[in-house]
């Protein structure tokens, strides 16, 4: 507890817990607003940025929030400070300033009204925990309004305004009376309007606009209260200052330089590297750079970004930020790109962070992504657009000014395109973003419905200039159909498998299910004569994956050695292993190529086989829908190339293949392009049927429901998105999975450990925090019926009552298959 002080300024913002230091409540403001000021120009909003800093905690002002301040942090002694900790969370500081905005403009003019409504829900809501308040919620009510319309007794509004600092409150009051205000708004409104086709994807724009200074206002608040409370992060931050993108693009080209350029396979990578350092200089915004598995897209594409950064002299770009599907590549892409362009130029940002990557320097600048070149994950990328509270809300408008890489982009979840490609047209349009997307098999996100929101994409956007002779020069495989009417059993697979590893010397068989896998592993290691047998799958968690792959690796390098690997498809995307042969149990056309991309992929064979076999006992249930589906696409593409294959350019890995696959899978699921969301589902449920892409356009089901209300003033809001319930009903992965932690390794400490933290109530809670995320390495999720096959057995046991954070009997957990339903009493070893 802080002892009593008499040199107290009027006004406190914030007390600095390790030495007592105050933080005036004016400074806050100001250099609050300075930095909302600055991220909002890069969308030519200068002065909102400033206002929002400056209003956002207005209501700190009343009596009311300074007797919390000085009790909460015992400034005013033990009694004070039992009291204030009764009332935390109660103390209204969000609403005044919103209200004194909303107050000023909103009968001024329609744009000014406008203006009001996207500048005070961020006020209001920037310590919320779902996120901006509804403008009409699903029930025809208007949180935003409820809220403006809280009794001065709640809110302190004029107590506030006659106390704050006259020289605060005169620039307030100057800029809300400015007509720069409403002009520098006018300029983007009328740009938006004039950038976009039909009603809902406009009225999504400005969702997007209001979320965007809502971030700018969260980062800005967030930053000048941690760089008060801890000095050393402000040395961290690159906040307004341009990386040294020539230095960057000297190392890279050094690397360039150096590389073995003799290997035939080196020389294409080489060609498609070329081409993309010759795009750097291109006009537009929105690219695509559709290479083969093992074109070399990781480095091509930094090479790309790296040039155009360093010629972007009039808007600068401050950072490249690479979007990955799987923490598995991150690891493996970000070790190459931190190897050439330094340590110190490279962030880090996943769930599933190696203790020695989790650095405090990590965490500080993952926290709004303050880094050159940042790598993250789609589910990191598309919470900062969409998903509930303020911690991934604050990132969002770190995609302005910056180059954005989509590797593996045919991985985007169905349900979100419409919502993508709305969020890259604002980027690209409105933000300095420029957009590259990667991929073998490159989705069809420009034939959409254009009125829902399509992504401009044309020729002239593709960085490979012949893209048909790169395709046949990069051709290292041939996909054989060996589908029977009469479906493989896991013992002919088996068969089959040992045939092709005799042939092939490595074989790679990746199967739907975890089931499969695990079958078709222990036939194969009870075959009399079979070679070492490697299984992978997510029943292991994420440091037992590694450590797989990474012995698949070793085992790959080795050439004597003859072996098979059976996986799940989590090997399938971008993992860079090497076999000889790839046998892929049948699924869409673009998993069965991106399988066959870890078949040959350094081009050291005549040619690499990639059989697709149909699996009898392979039980696709409701969860694996989406697989069901797209074999039966790929099914109706195969049987269409049986009959015509000139119409496919006589190859199934042809891009006219994949345009075929995609007519029929993509567009087949249409209405899921929305991300509808059913009635008495969700978690709060949802109030009525309806759709992510209509809470936040035009949100037709919550104005029906007012107009049945009769709520006027809500009617007559220009926007009415329903923020907060779009949000909490928000879910990249929509898995009812759960996790526990694993005895692997480590595991078994960090359970131990976990243990002892929950058992002492005088344990810091930081250090339950600090286990908690090692504990992230050795978690596994699991569906609900798992769960509780294993509850029923006693093998998930909780770490302490009441803590909710269960761990897995050692039984139940084995080194060469991961979590099992069973307790096996003796291991199984993998190849050494």
């Amino acid at each position: 507890m802080l002892s009593m002080r008499y040199d107290i300024p009027e006004y406190i913002a914030h007390i600095r817990e390790t030495d007592g230091e105050i933080q005036r409540l004016e400074q806050h403001l100001v250099e609050a607003a300075e930095l909302a000021r600055l991220f909002a120009s890069a969308i030519g909003l200068p002065i909102c940025g400033k206002l929002l800093g400056l209003c956002h905690d207005l209501g700190k002002y009343s009596a009311k929030y300074q007797a919390y301040i000085r009790g909460v942090t015992g400034l005013m002694g033990k009694k004070a400070q039992i009291a204030a900790d009764a009332a935390k969370g109660t103390i209204d500081h969000a609403t005044s300033g919103a209200q004194h905005i909303w107050s000023a403009l909103s009968a001024r003019s329609k744009a000014a009204k406008l203006l009001a409504q996207l500048l005070s829900v961020g006020v209001m809501s920037h310590h919320s925990r779902t996120g901006m308040k509804d403008f009409i919620s699903l029930e025809g009510k208007s949180p935003f309004l409820d809220r403006l319309a809280r009794n001065e007794d709640k809110t302190y509004r004029q107590e506030c305004l006659r106390k704050a600092e006259p020289a605060i409150a005169a620039e307030i009051d100057r800029l809300l009376d400015s007509p720069e205000l409403i002009d520098e708004f006018r300029v983007l409104a009328t740009r938006i309007k004039a950038s976009t086709t039909g009603m809902t994807v406009r009225l999504f724009s400005f969702s997007l606009l209001t979320r965007f200074l809502f971030s700018c206002l969260l980062d800005a608040d967030r930053i000048n209260t941690a760089d008060f409370e801890k000095i050393r992060d402000a040395r961290l931050r690159t906040t307004g200052r341009i990386p040294d993108w020539l230095a960057l693009v000297a190392k890279l080209e050094t690397y360039f330089a150096n590389l073995d350029g003799t290997s035939r396979i080196n020389q294409i990578r080489r060609q498609i590297s070329n081409e993309c350092r010759a795009a750097a200089g291109r006009t537009g915004s929105l690219f695509t750079l559709p290479v083969p598995t093992g074109g070399g897209k990781t480095l091509g594409s930094l090479r790309f970004a790296l040039h155009r950064a360093a010629q972007s002299t009039d808007n600068p770009i401050e950072r490249i930020i690479y979007v990955i599907p799987y923490t598995s590549i991150i690891d493996q892409n970000a070790k190459h790109v931190r190897g050439i362009l330094g340590e110190e130029n490279v962030l880090e940002h996943h769930s599933n962070l190696t203790p020695e990557k989790d650095t405090w320097r990590n965490r500080v600048l993952s926290e709004n992504w303050d880094a050159p070149v940042v790598f993250t994950t789609s589910v990191q990328f598309l919470d900062c657009l969409f998903s509930q509270g303020t911690r991934s809300a604050r990132r969002m408008h770190q995609l302005a000014n910056s180059i954005l890489i989509f590797d593996e982009i045919q991985t985007l979840p169905v349900k979100t395109v419409h919502s993508f490609n709305n969020s890259l047209n604002f980027l690209t349009t409105h933000a300095n973003t420029t957009v590259l997307l990667c991929s073998a098999t490159m989705p069809l996100l420009n034939r959409v419905d254009p009125n829902l929101g399509a992504l401009p994409l044309t020729p002239e956007c593709e960085i490979i200039t012949d893209k048909r002779s790169l395709f046949e020069k990069l051709k290292r495989t041939e996909i054989i159909d060996k589908r029977r009417d009469n479906p493989w059993s896991h013992e002919e697979i088996a068969n089959f498998a040992l045939e092709c590893a005799s042939l092939h010397r490595t074989t790679l068989i990746v199967c739907n299910t975890k089931d499969s896998a695990r079958k078709l592993f222990d036939k194969l290691r009870a075959s009399p004569g079979a070679p070492a047998v490697i299984h992978l799958s997510t029943n292991m968690c994420p440091a037992h994956r590694i450590k797989i792959i990474d012995q698949l690796k070793d085992a790959l390098g080795a050439a004597a050695k003859s072996f098979l690997c059976v996986s799940t498809q989590l090997i399938e995307a971008g993992v860079d292993l090497d076999f000889g042969c790839v046998i892929r149990s049948l699924a869409g056309m673009d998993s069965i190529v991106q399988a066959g991309g870890r078949c040959n992929r350094h081009n050291d064979r005549a040619i690499g086989y990639v059989y697709i076999l149909n699996f009898a006992e392979e039980t696709l249930g409701k969860a694996l829908s989406e697989i069901a589906n797209a074999q039966q696409v790929t099914e109706r593409v195969l049987g269409e190339f049986r009959d015509n294959p000139a119409s496919f350019d006589n190859d199934l890995l042809s891009e006219a293949t994949m345009n075929r696959f995609y007519e029929y899978h993509f567009f087949r699921r249409a209405n899921e392009m929305l991300y509808p969301l059913e009635a008495g589902k969700g978690n709060p449920p949802i109030a009525t049927k309806t759709s992510m892409l209509s809470l936040l356009s035009e949100n037709r089901p919550a104005r029906e429901a007012a107009d049945r209300e009769k709520s006027t003033e809500t009617l007559d809001l220009q926007l009415q998105q329903a923020f907060s319930t779009a949000a909490q009903a928000f879910r990249v992965i929509d898995a009812p999975t759960r996790g526990f932690i694993v005895p692997f390794e480590d595991g078994i400490r960090i359970i131990a450990d976990l243990s002892a933290a929950f058992a002492n109530e005088a344990h810091p809670l930081k250090e339950q925090v600090r286990l908690l995320k090692q504990a992230q390495q050795y978690t596994v999720n699991a569906f609900p019926h798992i769960i509780d096959k294993l509850s029923k057995q006693n093998a998930l046991r909780e770490i302490q009552a009441g803590s909710g954070i269960f761990h897995l009997d050692e039984r139940y957990y084995h080194s060469d298959l991961g979590v099992t339903l069973e307790a096996l009493s003796e291991q199984h070893y993998l190849v050494a």
